[in-house]
């Protein structure tokens, strides 16, 4: 199985949003008190923000609906991958409300951009 990259632009999309995937994955393994935001639930809105952009990305790089669903359930193995790293790291905890969180991200991306194309293709009528 080829991916297909849609020529360069595409090859830096995937490129992109592999970058940013291992950065994120560096924030979800370093200990938390470097990157508080200052509230209670702060870690819960960076979950949240952190897989709206990664699918958002992945979205970008490929974006029939086929994959996105293939995208959607890659992106929650990542979240579930990255619990399970923290569970193995003292200065951080396992949380399933984070998991929820990565959901919410990916749904919320979902949600605005079929949205968003909705409301485009309304317009464009």
């Amino acid at each position: 199985m080829s991916m297909n990259f849609k020529g360069r632009k595409g090859f830096y999309k995937i490129l992109f949003f592999i970058f940013t995937l291992v950065v994120i994955f560096i924030f979800a393994i370093v200990p938390t008190d470097h990157i508080e935001l200052g509230y209670q639930h702060d870690d819960k809105l960076k979950h949240l923000f952190a897989f709206f952009t990664l699918s958002f990305l992945l979205n970008r790089a490929s974006s029939d609906m086929a994959q996105r669903f293939r995208n959607m359930s890659a992106l929650l193995l990542f979240g579930i991958f990255i619990e399970f790293v923290q569970y193995y790291l003292p200065e951080r905890k396992t949380s399933i409300e984070d998991i929820f969180a990565d959901v919410a991200g990916i749904l919320l991306f979902q949600f605005s951009y079929s949205f968003a194309k909705e409301v485009r293709d309304f317009f464009k009528k």
